[in-house]
This record gives C-alpha cells, structure tokens and sequence, in this order.
C-alpha cells in the first residue's frame, strides 16, 4: 500500500471551515526547535520534532509564553488513536507498532510493494505503451519518477503486512499529528477490512485497483481533514505550525510537479477523488463528527471497479445509474504486424488517465477540484465505456494498441475528435468503438486498426 504526505491536507481544512490561510511573516531572529528529549529504553521511539499535545490547547490558545513539552510519536499515536476511532466510528481489535525509519528504508519499503503488486515487467510495458500513445514524454522513467514523488511526498506509512506504523525521521513536527491520523486510519481499516486481501482480489486490473485506492486512501484522507479541522477549530494549530506545513507542501509539489501528468494522477487521485467518491459526491457534507460508517462499510464491501465511478460517484452510489464497464478484448495481432512482432503485455487507462489525451494537465493538488471533479476529466471521455491497450514489441520497435468502447455514438465521435493530430497515432472509429494505433506500426497501421476495432465492436453491452 502506497503511502505518503497527506497532501494539502491544512488547504482542504481550510477550503471546509472557511479559514483563510495566510503565512505569518518570516523572523530573522525565529526561535529554533526545543532540542529532543532522549527517551529512556522501553519508553518508545525517539520523538520527531516538537509537537503540541493534540489533546491540549497550545500555549498561544491558553495565552501563556511558555510552549507545552515536547511528545514522542508514540505518545502521540497513544493519545490520537482514541479520536481516530471515534471518527472513524470502529475500535481497534489490536495495538499497532510504531516505529522509526529513514529514507533509504522507505525507499526499499515502497521497491517492496512495487514488486509485489506491480511488478518490473509489467512497469515496463506499461511505461512504453503510454509513450507511445502520448500519456508521457519519450524516455521517461517510469518506475524513477514514481520513487522520486514518493520520496518527497512520504513522512510516514503503514504497513499492512507488519501492522505497523512507520515514521520517517525528517517528518516535519508541525504535521505528526496530521499524518497519525491518516496513517491510523489505514491501520484501523485494515484490521477491520484486509487491505491486502482487496488488493489481491483486484489483481492485476488496474480499473479495480484504482477502486480500491481511492477508497484505502479516501477513507484516510476523510478522516484526517475530519481531524485537522477540529484541531483548526479549537485553535491547536499554531501560527508557526502552519507556516511549516505549508512550507512542506510545496516542497513537495514542486517535485510532485516535475513528473508526468500519469504519476500526479496515479498518486494523487486516491486521495482528493477518493474523499470526494466516501462522501457521495458533496464535499460541503463532511462530516464533523464521525465519517458515514454505512457508507465506507459498503464502499469497503464492494469497492468501485473504475475509475468513472470514482470520478462521478452517482454511478455507483445510484442503482438507476449505476454504471458497469463493457469488457473489452483484443486478440493477438502479432501476426497482423508481421514477423518478429511479440505482444508484452496489456492493461486499461480508464476516463482518469484517457482524460490527459484530450484535455489540458491540471493541478491535481487543486482542493477546489474536491468541489467539482471536472477539473480530473473533459466532456470528451465521461462517455467511458471500457478500454484495453496492448504492447508489441520486435527489437528497439514498439507499438500499442488502443481499444475503446462507448456509451453513444456521438461520446465516440467526440473523444475521436478531441484526440490530438500526430505523425506516430492512428486513429479509427465506427459506431461507438474507437482504436488508436501508435508507435512504429508503418503501412501495418491500418490492417492493425481495422482488426481490433473488429474486436471492439463486438464488445458485449454492461450489465447494470
């Protein structure tokens, strides 16, 4: 399970409460850090940073000049445990172990899951086919540019396969409290759901997966706004605290910022659509007291199966408009590019990432987006009905196959309309089916495209 710095996490409170957020002016003479506390053999791990108590007013609320003790990140997860279950609304069956790792752990920690659940080949492929079909500039570094955002966006993660809670070291102090709660959340749910045991029964669909995601993670990022907003409101987040979260952040998206639209969405699409999928749509209704436990109990359950029902959650949360995918298949069209040609593999884009061929990039850590989702996809792909690329390989020559089917008619024409000229794409349609041909296919091209759009249109309708 990926996990990460919980993302604008102060700009979502903020964007909820109405509070205004503004940096304080920056002293030459500011104060440095309470040196840490040594702790004493069995008493926990070494404390990160100078952290208020969460449970008690600061020193600014209470007007007193004189800061509260620092807390160890045990202290801390002992004392915020009790108010993510009441959140949440669920009780811990067991304790959750806090421990302390550097970035090089983590680092190894994410390689781990990585060739668990998506494995080097597969990478690989994938990254070579959205290449070729224009999702990301040539020579890109698939596997690089995700670690490198990870690196960067991580203080801390659970670990579903140790029930442990790891904190980084460099974790800012002013965000300890913030990430607790994300981060217990996911310990919670997992004991209470199996986070592992959903993303194995995804497998290898990315579609499902995503759906998954973006519950895993919208269900932590409810709760931690649901947590930073009661902190803002009781006045326990302090100017200086702000000031060192937002500075964070935008470490953190600068870098977020450098990678392909791809990675920004991959990451960062479970946490801001998954929020906005838990709470049906309605960003204005968060709750303030306990998260809609009925509602995260199904989603858990019964997790969406594509990222269209994540990005317009009436078709999932509506029976009269729940919204099924139409399975999609190609045969191998080795033979039709000729001798030497070798299928790599395959995999889906969905309306998440199909939606970077036809409209512009986006700030995916825009919180306004958690207003309107319209911002992560374009009038030319909410037609979505199901989608399969495959890659072909023979020497340094690749080429993907893209295969898409949609609800109408007029939604086909319109993504085929909405898809960008280029020397290296070719493009097919008829009826609601459009293929995409990309790479080094040459006068194969069009023998290559009229097959598998044979085979898109015969793709059955979804049943509802």
């Amino acid at each position: 399970m990926r996990a990460r710095r919980a993302l604008s996490s102060l700009a979502l409170a903020a964007l909820l409460v109405g509070a205004p957020i503004a940096s304080p002016p920056a002293s030459t003479d500011r104060e440095q850090d309470n040196p840490a506390e040594e702790e004493q053999p069995g008493e926990g791990p070494p404390e990160v940073g100078t952290v208020p108590a969460p449970t008690a007013p600061t020193a600014a609320a209470q007007g007193s000049e004189t800061p509260p003790p620092p807390m160890t990140i045990g202290a801390i997860v002992a004392a915020i445990q009790p108010v993510v279950e009441e959140l949440r609304g669920l009780k811990f069956e067991k304790s959750v172990s806090v421990e302390k790792a550097d970035d090089a752990v983590a680092r190894g920690h994410f390689e781990d899951r990585m060739r668990t659940y998506w494995p080097e080949p597969q990478m690989r492929v994938e990254q070579e086919a959205y290449i070729d079909l224009g999702l990301m500039p040539g020579r890109t570094d698939l596997k690089g540019s995700v670690l490198e955002a990870l690196k960067e966006q991580a203080a801390g993660y659970y670990d579903p396969e140790r029930n442990a809670f790891v904190v980084l070291d460099d974790m800012p102090g002013s965000m300890a409290s913030i990430i607790v709660a994300h981060e217990l959340t996911h310990a919670l749910d997992d004991q209470h759901f199996g986070i592992d045991r959903l993303i194995d029964a995804a497998g290898s669909d990315s579609e499902k997966s995503g759906g998954v995601a973006a519950v895993v993670e919208g269900s932590g990022t409810l709760v931690m706004t649901m947590f930073t907003v009661r902190e803002m409101t009781a006045g326990r987040l302090t100017a200086e605290g702000t000031r060192e979260i937002q500075e964070s952040e935008a470490g953190q998206a600068k870098v977020l910022k450098t990678t392909p639209q791809v990675v920004q969405r991959i990451l960062v699409g479970p946490y801001m659509l998954g929020m906005r999928f838990l709470l049906r749509g309605d960003i204005a209704s968060i709750p303030k007291d306990v998260a809609p436990r009925a509602d995260l109990d199904r989603a858990f359950h019964d997790p969406p199966v594509t990222w269209e029902q994540v990005l317009h959650p009436e078709k999932y949360w509506d029976p009269a408009k729940k919204d099924l995918p139409r399975p999609v298949a190609l045969p191998n069209l080795a033979p039709v590019l000729g001798e030497g040609w070798a299928l790599q593999g395959q995999g889906k884009l969905g309306e998440l990432l199909l939606a970077i061929l036809t409209g512009p990039d986006i700030d995916v850590l825009d919180p306004m987006a958690l207003k309107d989702a319209r911002g992560w996809t374009n009038p030319a792909v909410t037609g979505w009905g199901g989608d399969l690329w495959q890659h072909y390989r023979r020497g340094d020559d690749g080429v993907t196959v893209l295969a898409t089917v949609w609800d109408t008619k007029k939604d086909a024409r319109e993504f085929k309309d909405a898809l960008a000229a280029s020397p290296d794409r070719a493009v097919f349609a008829k009826g609601d089916a459009v293929v995409v041909v990309a790479g080094a296919a040459g006068d194969r091209a069009s023998r290559v495209g009229r097959e598998a759009l044979r085979a898109a249109l015969s793709s059955p309708q979804a049943s509802r």
